[in-house]
């Protein structure tokens, strides 16, 4: 491994301005359609929840049928009644997912909640690894308000469920788009 000169990062820090700076214009609009759209999705959480349901049961019904396409390929395989079992099992998951979003809703809020909390107990045990190391108390932070977000996600379900990704999709898009926006305004 060698290390980076200061010459190094001077220089990729200015091409990298140069980047911004020639993709002002792309990234300030991409930053206001997401800033739009992360507003709708605060407006109309249970709208954005059910695209977002939508997204994942397709995505998982389209990696069945692949998978179904592969396992027949290569039907001579020996895992083959696996590989039919994993194609047949995401067909299903994805085939209920879209022709029941809501209650798809409340399963993947629950899986959300789940996912929150254990990141969060990763988090604090890492931090507590690293606590001699500079600002490892944001590692520390960070972990105590994935298991607190968790906490409150689990606390509400399931009737918060039908709004909660939308809510959450919402937030991200928002920060998001409005650091594009900030990142091509500094670019002037």
């Amino acid at each position: 491994m060698s290390a980076q000169s200061p010459d190094g990062v001077g220089s990729m820090l200015s091409k990298g301005l140069a980047e911004v700076k020639q993709h002002r214009g792309s990234l300030m609009i991409a930053g206001i359609i997401s800033l739009l759209l992360g507003s709708f999705a605060i407006i109309a959480p249970l709208a954005a929840t059910v695209a977002v349901v939508w997204i994942i049961g397709a995505v998982i019904l389209v990696q069945g049928i692949i998978q179904l396409v592969h396992c027949f390929k290569s039907a001579q395989w020996s895992a083959f009644a696996w590989n039919l079992l994993w194609a047949v099992v995401y067909i299903i998951a994805g085939g209920l997912i879209l022709a029941r979003p809501l209650l798809g809703a409340v399963t993947l809020t629950l899986l959300l909640a789940a996912f929150f909390i254990v990141e969060g107990v990763v988090k604090l045990g890492l931090a507590m690894k690293i606590k001699p190391a500079p600002r490892w108390g944001w590692v520390l932070f960070s972990g105590v308000m994935g298991v607190v977000l968790g906490l409150i996600i689990f606390a509400g379900w399931p009737g918060d469920s039908l709004a909660i990704m939308g809510l959450l999709l919402g937030i991200d898009l928002i920060f998001g788009g409005w650091s594009m926006i900030m990142l091509a305004s500094a670019a002037k």
